[in-house]
């Protein structure tokens, strides 16, 4: 399967749409649709990745509390829903402030 470019983080082109930094910096960079990342941004969950190319890279904060981790698993999902199908429809998840 081809790698759409605005899918994945990795530099040398194969397909890496989301990873974690590690146990003492639970943030994520994760690829997602630009609009959705621009939602999550605005809802303070997000930044827009400091190298992005493609305006589809994002950096989700570390985790704050428990149970902020089903809203980062569904968060890490929908990147994987995107890098399988970059240009369909996508049915993804709606956070709210």
């Amino acid at each position: 399967m081809p790698v759409a470019p605005w899918t994945s983080l990795a530099p040398d082109g194969s397909l890496e749409p989301v990873h974690i930094h590690g146990v003492g910096d639970t943030s994520v960079h994760l690829c997602l649709p630009a609009a959705r990342g621009a939602e999550l941004t605005e809802l303070g969950w997000a930044t827009p990745h400091q190298y992005a190319d493609f305006g589809t890279e994002f950096l989700i904060y570390g985790l704050r509390c428990a149970p902020e981790l089903d809203v980062v698993l569904s968060l890490i999902e929908e990147s994987i829903a995107f890098a399988r199908q970059p240009d369909g429809e996508q049915l993804l998840g709606h956070i709210s402030a």
